[in-house]
Parts: C-alpha cells; structure tokens; sequence
C-alpha cells in the first residue's frame, strides 16, 4: 500500500465532516480504516498533515563514534585477513579509541559486510567435466586402484593394488604392498608402486593397455593446482599410453575396479590375517587368476562363464610388452611431443628463482628477473626449457635443460629399488592348463 500525501489526507477529514464514514473513504481511495481514522482524529485533535519521525533512519554502527568505525576499516585494510575478534581486541589496544564505547565483534562483522570487498569470496567449483566414454575392445583401458587400510592380525598395514580391465571386467592384475605406518596415518600410495604393479600386470598378460585410468591421487596425478605432468603421467606416455583420471568426486567412474577390490578382498583376505604377508600375497595372486581363468564372472557381457573364455582375445597382446625390454620400448619422442603441449606460467623469487615440476627441478633467470612472471615452453629440438616475460612471449629471455625427465629416470633405471629383469610368475602356467 502507498504512503498517503498531505492533500490526501486533508481530504480525509473534509469528507468525514460531511458525513461519510472511515470505511466509505477508506475502500474509496485503497488504504486501510485505520489509516484513514488516524488521520482524521489527528486534525480533530489540531495536529498536522505531514509525517514527522522522531528518529533519523541510521546506518550501521551509526551510534558509535566516527573515530571506531575509521579504526575498524583501518585495520581491516591492513590486514585483510584479521577477523571481527582480532580487530575487537585491537580496537582496544588503540589510543585513538580509548574512552570511546567499542561494538560487539559480531557488529564489527555485520559492519564489514556491508562491502564486497571484505566478505568471504565462495570457491569456484571446477567445471565438471563429462564422464570418459566407454571402451569398445578389451586391453583398450586399465583401472587401477588401491586400498591401503588391510590391517594384518600383527598389526601390519597392507595396501592391496588391484587392476582391472574395464571391457570384460577381468582382474588383470592384483598384489599386496607392506605400508610404512605411523602415530598419525598410514603412507598412502607412491607412484614407484603403482609402475610397479602395472608392470606386473604388463608382464603377466604380455601386453599393454591403450590407456591407464586411476583416481585422483596426488602421488600420481601431482599436488591440485601443479600444471606440469606427473612422472607417472610421463611414464605412460613413454610407452604410448594415455592417462586418464576420474571425475571429482565420482568413484563410480572406477565401478569395475572397486568391485574387482570387494571381490579380491573378500575371496583371498577377509578371515586369512594371521597368515605372513608373503602367504597372503600368494593368495592373492592365486584369486586373481581363478577369478579370471576358472571361476564364472557376474558381469552381464560374460553370462556366468570366465572372463577369459566370455573374451579369449584377452589372451592376444595388444602392444606386446616384455619386462626385460621396456628401455626399448620406451620413446622419449612420446614425452617431449606431450610436453611441447603444455605452457607454463610460474614466478621467480628474490633471487629470480623458479621451480617446475618438483623441488629438484629449479631454474636460476637471474636477480634482474626477481619477482617477475614468467612463460615457459619447452622445445623439443634442443630438449630445452625456453623462458619469457609474461606479455613478452617472443622475447627470449634464457634457455635450460629440462631436468630429470630422462627415459633412465622415468623408467627407475636409477632407482636401486626398481628392478627390470624378468620375474618369476609361477601362477599362470598352472592356471593354463587347468
């Protein structure tokens, strides 16, 4: 409802004392009896027309001092990362506002809000991106996941590593790892360990994947935010494998290898705990190939027969691979062509500093550079990392070698603990003929 004027109200009072009542005038002009009857007796009573209001609208913190409230933004714009409690108690500390009454920290923060600027900015959530489609052919994708919480009756914690191919179902590969546990939490997964058991996997079945799918794992996938491809990821592309990852969030993305853990787990671990690690990893070895050599499968395509008899081109290398010649199989081409694909953006420090791709990969452009924004690309010509001013991307300003992205390195060639010689896998001629 409008708020009446003076004419209109004056009009009020000269109708009613020619004889109409409050609820003619009122439903006459679309207001209320009440207002219409309040006005009246008003200029019965010798008062005026016009609205007075005994208080002045007020803002916030209008009551206190003008001194607090320059204080409070004061201190909030030097230090944009103190809250209303900080800024209270500082308040108190400052000359300026003693003897003056100080707010409320919770007025302090009403206070604040009213400005953009000072308010909690919501994250941005990543665009999500669509589910990967699925494949046409087996060997054409791997999921490989992990479970790191199987606790021994020792108290020893396992980690079972299990892959899976996603077309027939079948348990490519499955092993038992013994984790590093500590007061706080137990040693999540290394990128070493998931080479490793995809090696056995490549081994075991003679062949290769087109592609490789896990979760989100940092180990593998490198720290959120970090642009320059994980060692793991450079592995894989040496040996013409992609890397792909699930969605955030969509565990259902990876469906056949969680099963293919529940399954594993409870057919070779649930109830065997007292067994020593080295017994219970030949269990596992032995379930994964009955799973996928004698046992029938619950997957709809293999209608009750094993994987390997519902698909037997699973028994034909894709990309046949031997351990003993994964050097020879590896194309350092594949990674410096996947590299070239990328740019980068990063920052120097004080010293003109920059770091890409870990702690051991530094670079030095030199204090004339400190503190600036700078482009890199890398040049597979030459093998060199090329660096530029960011808005001056034509302007050279230096060349580095790339550092520790070498087949050697990727391939653990220099790692004492990997190990690519043949290995011993007793399990499948066994499995073959029965």
């Amino acid at each position: 409802m409008n708020q009446t004027t003076p004419a209109q109200r004056r009009d009020f009072y000269r109708r009613h004392l020619l004889g109409e009542t409050y609820q003619e005038i009122a439903q006459c002009v679309a207001v209320s009896k009440e207002c219409v009857r309040y006005w009246c007796r008003r200029q019965r009573d010798g008062g005026s027309c016009e609205s007075r209001y005994r208080h002045s609208p007020q803002g916030l913190l209008s009551r206190f001092s003008p001194v607090v409230r320059y204080a409070i933004l004061r201190l909030k714009l030097e230090h944009p990362r103190w809250g209303r409690e900080r800024i209270h108690y500082h308040l108190q500390k400052r000359r300026s506002c003693q003897g003056y009454t100080l707010p409320h920290p919770s007025s302090i923060g009403r206070y604040l809000h009213q400005w953009s600027r000072f308010r909690r900015q919501p994250r941005k959530k990543p665009a999500q991106r669509p589910k990967a489609p699925l494949p046409t052919a087996v060997h054409q994708r791997w999921q490989l996941d992990f479970k790191v919480d199987i606790e021994q009756a020792d108290g020893q914690k396992l980690a079972l590593h299990t892959l899976v191919d996603q077309y027939s179902g079948a348990c490519i590969h499955a092993q038992l790892l013994l984790k590093k546990t500590s007061v706080r939490k137990v040693e999540r997964v290394t990128w070493r360990e998931a080479q490793t058991t995809l090696r056995c996997g490549f081994a075991f079945w003679g062949t290769m994947p087109q592609e490789v799918q896990t979760d989100n794992e940092t180990a593998l996938i490198g720290r959120p935010g970090k642009d320059f491809p994980s060692d793991f990821t450079l592995w894989l592309q040496g040996l013409g494998m992609s890397y792909a990852t699930i969605r955030p969030g969509k565990c259902t993305d990876n469906a056949e290898v969680e099963r293919g853990h529940r399954t594993v787990n409870d057919y070779a671990i649930v109830g065997q705990e007292k067994k020593s690690a080295s017994d219970l990893q030949l269990a596992v070895q032995q379930a994964a190939c009955e799973l996928v050599f004698n046992l029938p499968s619950r997957a709809k395509s293999c209608n009750g027969r094993p994987p390997t008899i519902a698909y037997p081109e699973l028994l034909s290398p894709l990309r046949p691979y031997q351990l003993n010649h994964e050097l020879a199989l590896f194309d350092l081409s594949r990674v410096d062509n996947f590299l070239a694909s990328f740019q980068w953006v990063r920052k120097t420090d004080k010293v003109g500093r920059l770091q890409l791709g870990g702690k051991k990969r530094r670079y030095c452009l030199g204090r004339k550079y400190a503190q600036q924004q700078c482009c890199i690309r890398f040049d597979p010509t030459d093998r060199h990392l090329v660096f530029s001013l960011q808005g001056d991307d034509q302007k050279e300003i230096c060349r580095h070698p790339i550092r520790e992205v070498t087949a050697a390195k990727l391939i653990g060639l220099e790692d004492p603990s990997v190990a690519l010689t043949p290995q011993q896998l007793p399990l499948l001629p066994e499995v073959l003929k029965g």
